[in-house]
């Protein structure tokens, strides 16, 4: 596991079950790559809930290596089946589809 901040994710906003999440900017790679767990929050609230957006890689077994991120991009998109974070590496794009929302 390891945590990241990613300024380019910072603001981006999603909306997910009726709701629009504002990411923080802070990511956190877990089980060997294979999720992400971003950091969200409602801008609408005044005092904010907060929330974690959970993306699962979609063409196992290539990922990240939580141990060791080394230099990436991360960019939102919005695809049929939903948000997806594409994170760009020096040779290699992965793909993560965002499949559920935990609140803090």
């Amino acid at each position: 596991m390891v945590e990241a901040h990613l300024p380019e994710l910072e603001g981006e906003q999603v909306r997910y079950n009726g709701d629009t999440w504002e990411f923080t900017g802070t990511i956190d790679v877990k089980q060997n790559g294979n999720r992400i767990h971003a950091a969200a929050r409602k801008p609408e609230r005044v005092r904010g809930n907060t929330g974690t957006l959970n993306f699962t890689l979609d063409d196992p077994p290539a990922s990240l290596n939580p141990g060791n991120l080394g230099n990436l991009r991360c960019e939102l998109q919005q695809a049929a089946n939903g948000a997806v974070l594409l994170v760009d590496r020096t040779h290699t794009a992965d793909s993560y589809t965002l499949n559920s929302l935990s609140y803090d």
